[in-house]
């Protein structure tokens, strides 16, 4: 799971969000096209605010800052569990990838395939930052991985997620059933769908015939990216321990969930749904990814 957020996250569902939107129809908030005809004076006000508020964070400097946290589950014969996941605050991008676990009954560690992913996704965003291509393609940075894991067995999921400080725009590629969240004012403004052909069978990157491929990507852009009363004061240590924090904390809670089999996980409504009997969570690695936006001196 990965969580990117303008503001301290808290559960639970809040406005939509405008212009968010995705490759294959329109998530929550207006079409670009479509025009909010305003009812009252009140709204119009709220309106005059708002794009006086964009105007201002426009000219204000942004910057992703971002913390993690991963729990490998129990398996002395793979310490290093099947997720993988990385941070780059210099490219301002990060991603996670999820190993696709049927591939141990052939004696395969889907984990290397991850790693591999996450590792050149890592090592081409920060090329691509280096030479001034920025902001950083999210999906060049799945393509390249992608063919730079060409000899690698296994398959993954993988999202990718890059910051456009300039714009203050999000930018986003998915495969499968990682994500991301979206908050905004402590409110859930946005969840990414997921892509599963079946119950649990996630689309997935790999170099097997019937694997996906990078193409099979779903697109994600959100605009208008606000840091809110949030301010970046002292180090980025700062930030990033606070977030690393509150990314074990979110990541110590889906454990508890996936193991408690008196609670009505989503999972288990998902398995209802496809026939298949089911309680509790689904026992599996955990990785979250916390990253906020912060008004920035630099």
């Amino acid at each position: 799971m990965m969580i990117a957020a303008n503001m301290l996250p808290a559960l639970g569902l809040g406005p939509q969000i405008d212009n968010c939107y995705g490759s294959c129809g329109y998530g929550y908030g207006l079409a670009p096209d479509q025009k909010r005809k305003l009812e009252n004076p009140i709204d119009e006000v709220q309106e005059l605010q708002d794009t006086y508020k964009r105007r201002k964070i426009q000219n204000e400097k942004m910057k992703l800052v971002c913390g993690s946290s991963y729990c490998p589950k129990d398996n002395p014969e793979k310490p290093l569990g099947e997720d993988a996941h990385f941070i780059s605050h210099f490219a301002q991008t990060i991603g996670v990838a999820d190993g696709v676990g049927g591939w141990a009954r052939k004696g395969i560690d889907a984990g290397e395939y991850a790693r591999g992913i996450m590792n050149h996704a890592k090592e081409t965003a920060t090329h691509m930052a280096a030479v001034g291509a920025t902001p950083v393609d999210a999906r060049k940075v799945l393509n390249e991985a992608y063919a730079y894991n060409a000899d690698v067995q296994g398959s993954s999921t993988a999202c990718i997620l890059s910051f456009d400080k300039e714009r203050g725009s999000l930018h986003a590629v998915n495969v499968g059933d990682s994500g991301f969240m979206l908050f905004r004012e402590a409110m859930c403004v946005y969840i990414s769908p997921t892509q599963q052909r079946r119950f649990n069978c996630p689309y997935q990157l790999g170099n097997h015939v019937h694997s996906d491929r990078p193409d099979a990507a779903e697109e994600f852009e959100v605009e208008d990216i606000m840091p809110g009363t949030l301010s970046y004061s002292g180090q980025m240590g700062c930030w990033t321990t606070c977030l690393r924090e509150l990314a074990t904390t979110i990541a110590t809670l889906a454990l508890f969930n996936s193991e408690d089999e008196d609670n009505v996980t989503p999972f288990q409504m998902a398995a209802e749904k496809a026939g298949v009997e089911h309680v509790g969570g689904k026992i599996d690695d955990i990785t979250v990814v916390v990253a906020i936006v912060v008004a920035s001196s630099t």
